[in-house]
């Protein structure tokens, strides 16, 4: 780290208005500006251009700035420090320069070194499993406080952080789900109860396995919720059971899998009077390969992921499999979600979705061989 990136942060936090610094016995207030600033660190230790700055480094000068400071919100700055910073060496440095402060007479908050229990979990999210939101409440005798953290999955990219919040009441974080879920039933689920290891397991990948692919290179597009709250909800996934996570391996479908697959839609179109040329026979076999990971199925995520990133990795866009893939699409979402286990009243949906996919298809001019991905096991 240069003096030059050491003095640019010190000036942030050194220019944060009033506003930006609440009352030091308002924990989840200064536990959330903390960890926006924090996440702040972590989005700028992650741009290739700075790469070269690490997040242990960036959080030493934030330490050191409080101590400097010496008044009662550093002080209860460093106590959230103790929790929500990434790194062990960091949270010790917190814990040191804490004690620093109270040798010269700046007390802790009152709320340092308080009881903070698990009141419970919940889930929500979409039925084709494209999607989750998942909400942690806490108590504490200071005040209580939930968190909200929404993350899309796909078997083909990394999983995506979408939206992310905080409220001392768990209810505000809950009813818009339940609202907006209870009126959208054909693709949405209303939050449910869940235990604290799903919510682990459903998370905890996300943290850092982030898709920069996704934001088109660029993680300062990453939303700022998730930047913000990033730090409060890995620290508060470190009170909840931690487990080792074998994601698997991604198995392809076998021959006798494909063979079965390709040979039923292909009796689905048949029955239906579609006359096929030889493109169609091969635009049958890539779908159903793309879609036969790990077990049959489709959403419209891997819809969107079939459509937009792997068949322009494979394939010019004027190649004759391209138009069959656009002529047969909407028969295969259909027929695949007839023949796997999306709800009936989930289809039309996802058949909208496909066909807003297709229009004006394909919109690619070349073949990019660097936009395929790889199918990886879901966190899920």
């Amino acid at each position: 780290m240069t003096e030059a990136d050491r003095e640019r942060w010190i000036q942030t936090l050194d220019g944060l208005p009033a506003d930006q610094t609440p009352a030091p016995d308002d924990r989840i207030a200064v536990e959330a500006n903390l960890s926006g600033f924090l996440g702040n660190m972590w989005l700028n230790a992650t741009i290739p251009e700075v790469q070269g700055v690490s997040v242990a480094e960036l959080q030493m000068v934030a330490v050191q700035y409080f101590l400097n400071r010496a008044d009662a919100y550093s002080a209860a700055s460093l106590a959230a420090m103790t929790e929500l910073a990434e790194t062990p060496g960091g949270r010790r440095a917190a814990l040191k320069a804490l004690e620093r402060l109270e040798k010269l007479g700046v007390a802790a908050p009152s709320w340092y070194g308080e009881e903070l229990v698990l009141d419970a979990c919940w889930e929500s999210g979409d039925v084709y499993g494209d999607c989750r939101t998942y909400f942690m409440s806490f108590l504490a005798p200071s005040g209580d406080f939930a968190l909200s953290y929404t993350v899309d999955y796909s078997d083909f990219h990394f999983d995506m952080v979408t939206a992310c919040g905080h409220h001392p009441d768990i209810e505000v974080l809950l009813s818009p789900h339940r609202e907006r879920n209870a009126i959208f039933v054909d693709r949405l689920y209303v939050p449910r109860r869940c235990e604290p290891l799903e919510v682990y397991k459903g998370t905890f990948r996300s943290l850092d396995d982030w898709d920069i692919f996704c934001v088109g290179g660029d993680p300062g597009k990453l939303d700022f919720s998730y930047v913000a709250v990033r730090s409060m909800w890995k620290a508060r996934l470190r009170m909840l059971p931690q487990v080792e996570i074998d994601p698997g391996e991604m198995v392809a479908p076998t021959d006798e899998e494909q063979g079965l697959r390709n040979g039923a839609f292909l009796t689905y179109l048949i029955s239906g009077n579609r006359e096929l040329e030889e493109p169609h026979i091969k635009a049958i076999d890539e779908m159903c390969w793309f879609h036969g990971f790990n077990g049959f199925s489709v959403s419209p995520v891997s819809a969107f992921v079939f459509l937009e990133r792997y068949l322009p990795g494979k394939y010019e866009p004027g190649d004759p499999v391209i138009r069959a893939v656009r002529d047969l699409m909407p028969d295969f979402v259909t027929w695949a979600a007839n023949v796997t286990d999306v709800p009936l009243e989930a289809v039309p949906h996802l058949e909208y979705k496909t066909g807003q996919l297709l229009k004006g298809y394909p919109k690619w001019k070349a073949m990019n061989k660097d936009i395929a991905r790889i199918p990886r096991p879901r966190s899920l």
